[in-house]
């Protein structure tokens, strides 16, 4: 079995430090029956998110943690994720929760499944 995963998930994060962990816990779930990795870009945050997501390793070991020394948006830390992404395909979700991880599975099925 490849250790390559079928799926990315990149999530830029800035001072997300109260919603990241549930946020990659919430992939995880929703991406549970699936060879996925996620990918969270912090920008640069000031407050503990890196910590946060850190502590979670042991229990995701689907995350992955990538770091901007200096802000640089959400667009660049997008770019960031996708252009570090293993999967062929790439999900990308909204470091503050606005976009479901549950509705990600489906879009993947029906990109697969396109010509």
């Amino acid at each position: 079995m490849s250790d390559t995963p079928d799926v990315s998930v990149v999530v830029p994060v800035y001072d997300e430090e109260g919603a990241a962990p549930a946020l990659a816990r919430e992939i995880a779930r929703a991406f549970a029956d699936r060879r996925f990795e996620m990918i969270f870009v912090d920008d640069a945050s000031r407050d503990g998110t890196v910590a946060a997501l850190g502590a979670l390793k042991a229990e995701l070991p689907q995350l992955r943690i990538l770091r901007h020394r200096a802000n640089a948006g959400q667009s660049r830390a997008i770019r960031t994720g996708v252009l570090a992404a293993r999967g062929p395909i790439v999900v990308t979700l909204d470091g503050d929760g606005q976009n479901d991880p549950a509705d990600g599975p489906g879009l993947v099925d029906a990109l697969s499944s396109g010509p």
